[in-house]
């Protein structure tokens, strides 16, 4: 791992600020261009418009993450797992759902304060945007931020109400309604959808329904208020499973067998809200929001869990979560050069009360799991931008965050004649963890801007990764957090095309890896250094008049350096990225669109023994828009995967029955219209 470093004198990435206020978004990072929205920029920070990716039935959030330099998002084809995504490496030991990376819906976190989480709750049809930040300024967005995900939506800016349906193979339908609202300084918004599909696998099935509604309020002077309440319920999401590399490559659209014993299946139930209220004009700007949900997940897995010391294999979870923060930024001189600061704080808590059970074939059984666990997160953060000359910007930023691990448990059984019983799991842990960035960018001319930036961050272990040890009985309150020394180089090039070039090094020590999974338990423990570089390329061009192009490549080498696993690529992420989309508009109603995307291999699991392979894959998309007095018609087709590649769509890292391989579908052929009326 020498290419890069040679490249990487000390420092990397371009921050610039702007006096932005938005709920839980360091409200002053802001670059140049127009690769980035006004509330989320950065050398390190890019965005696409949902409108810019190509057209789909919109259910996976994989669909929205494509061509983000140094993102890699793989869609499981498993409704009943989340979207395996990971950033510049962080994420990479999730087996379910997303870690070591922040998401966020219009500032409002959608991960929780110990660092899970997960977007398929998210109305994907309200997007707008999607920015992603990466560098060494995420760090300041505090536990396991090094990446952050920020989905963006826009006010209504007229009434209409619209119809959509879509449709694709092996059942797969989905149908939408919308009703916006705007008068004046007044907007809202409601917003429902239902998916369903027969999978492309045995026991693949799934349904699931979303419902929104959203009120804006602007007032004469600049005070935005904007409340927002989201609902989603699925109740029926079957779990395919894995396969091993053995019968995947027999037959990789195969059943499991484990799957009709145990019934694999899903149920969600998820409901939040948020109110949000800022101030962005003058020169003392400030907001503050607030937030409120509960999450309710069962799960029925592939074994019995039926020992005494197990936690069962049904899950019965119900997730309370809630927050508040807020931040107050004013512009001043500094040596007589202009300045400004951001002062702001946060506190965020989840209560999990978990329960597991024996699956009896398909159906619960006797308790084997009880407790409820606790996560408190107190975060203060403080950033001052200096434009000491008129050509430099000078960033600094600090965060500390107070965090509290606590787990009661219920489920106690006194050992009797030969079994051991259920020890008591009691416990709890504190964390006082720091994170901060520094950077310093130039402006080289006025289309060019070159930047270098380091920073430290931190993630502590999840309230799963904490549960259980694996030599004796209690809370794992021996794990420390995974803390992270990043720095960047960044050039910038904004202009009629655009370019963004990044160089980078990351080193780690105590990443978390699996220590035992025995009888439905799995333990962890801090015992690897990592160290990953990596060249990310990024940009836009204008071909012909009518032909466009957008294109990202990255290359990441990422090693475990200490511990057993030393010299091992860290499982679940590609060495080589690369993605080109092509559109071409013959007349403005009519756009052809044609992705092309490349994955390197993948290890599943920190020994290395088994890889994904690489995979080309090539989508083709026509979109045709047109209006008819007040009506506007948008219809898409699509055809998917159109060389019928057989590929592996995720991995399940260190799955410890070797079914870690999840098929990608096959060649496939969807379609949809939307019909919306203008008032």
């Amino acid at each position: 791992m020498t290419t890069t470093r040679r490249l990487l004198p000390v420092l990397v990435a371009a921050w610039s600020l702007a006096p932005v206020a938005q709920a839980d978004i360091i409200d002053t990072l802001v670059v140049r261009g127009e690769q980035t929205s006004d509330s989320f920029q950065g050398a390190g920070a890019v965005s696409v418009s949902a409108d810019e990716q190509i057209p789909g039935i919109r259910i996976d959030s994989a669909e929205l993450l494509q061509g983000l330099p140094g993102l890699q998002a793989d869609s499981r084809s498993n409704y009943a797992q989340d979207t395996r995504i990971t950033v510049r490496g962080f994420g990479a030991r999730s087996a379910f759902g997303v870690r070591g990376v922040d998401l966020q819906l219009d500032g409002i976190p959608q991960s929780t304060p110990d660092g899970q989480g997960q977007l398929s709750s998210v109305l994907l049809d309200e997007v707008s945007r999607v920015e992603l930040l990466t560098g060494p300024v995420s760090a300041l967005y505090g536990n396991s931020a090094g990446g952050v995900i920020a989905l963006q939506t826009e006010a209504p800016t007229r009434t209409d109400a619209r119809v959509s349906a879509s449709a694709g193979e092996n059942g797969a339908t989905r149908t939408g309604l919308r009703g916006q609202w705007r008068e004046n300084n007044l907007g809202a918004r409601v917003q429902a959808s239902r998916f369903s599909t027969d999978g492309d696998r045995p026991h693949n099935s799934a349904e699931r329904e979303h419902l929104g509604g959203s009120f804006y309020h602007t007032s004469t002077n600049g005070l935005e208020t904007v409340v927002r309440l989201d609902t989603s319920r699925d109740p029926l999401l079957q779990d395919p499973l894995g396969l091993s590399p053995e019968d995947w490559r027999e037959d990789p659209r195969q059943g499991n067998p484990a799957t009709q014993t145990f019934n694999t299946r899903k149920t969600v139930a998820h409901r939040q809200g948020s109110i949000t209220v800022r101030q962005r004009e003058g020169d003392q700007r400030w907001q503050a929001a607030a937030w409120r949900g509960q999450r309710e997940v069962n799960q029925w897995l592939a074994f019995p869990g039926g020992a005494i010391t197990s936690s069962g294999a049904v899950i019965d979870l119900t997730r309370d979560f809630a927050g508040v923060n807020a931040s107050h930024t004013w512009d001043f001189g500094l040596l007589d050069t202009p300045a400004s600061g951001t002062f702001g704080a946060e506190w965020s808590q989840q209560k999990d009360r978990r329960r597991g059970y024996v699956n009896d074939q398909g159906e619960s059984g006797d308790l084997r799991r009880d407790e409820l666990g606790r996560v408190d997160s107190r975060d203060i953060y403080g950033i001052l931008q200096w434009q000491p000359a008129e050509r430099w910007e000078l960033l600094g930023g600090a965060r500390q965050s107070w965090l509290e691990f606590e787990v009661d448990d219920y489920f106690i059984v006194p050992p009797e004649g030969d079994s051991p019983g259920n020890p008591d799991d009691s416990g709890a842990r504190d964390y006082r963890e720091a994170a901060g960035a520094l950077s310093l960018s130039y402006q080289l001319a006025p289309l060019w801007q070159a930047s270098v930036s380091a920073g430290w961050g931190f993630e502590t272990p999840t309230l799963t990764e904490m549960a259980y040890r694996s030599d004796g009985t209690g809370l794992n309150t021996d794990l420390d957090p995974s803390r992270n020394r990043q720095q960047e180089l960044n050039l910038r090039y904004q202009g009629a095309q655009a370019l963004v070039l990044s160089a980078f090094r990351i080193d780690s020590r105590d990443e978390l890896v699996v220590d035992q999974s025995v009888g439905g338990r799995t333990t962890f423990r801090n015992a690897a250094a990592t160290e990953r570089e990596g060249l990310e390329v990024s940009g836009r061009l204008l071909l012909a008049p009518g032909v466009s192009a957008r294109y990202s490549a990255s290359w990441l080498d990422a090693e475990y350096t200490e511990g057993e696993y030393s010299g091992n690529r860290l499982p679940g992420i590609a060495r080589t990225q690369a993605y080109v989309q092509l559109d071409w508009q013959p007349v403005p109603v009519l756009t052809l669109t044609g992705v092309v995307r490349h994955r390197g291999d993948v290890a599943t699991g920190d020994d290395n023994t088994d890889f994904a392979p690489s995979a080309t894959t090539v989508d083709l998309a026509l979109t045709a828009e047109h209006r008819w007095q007040d009506i506007e018609i948008r219809s898409w087709a699509r055809l998917a995967n159109v060389t019928d590649e057989v590929y592996v769509g995720s991995v399940i890292v260190n799955q410890g029955n070797g079914r870690s391989f999840e098929p990608a579908p096959e060649r496939n052929v969807s379609a949809g219209i939307d019909l919306t009326y203008v008032w």
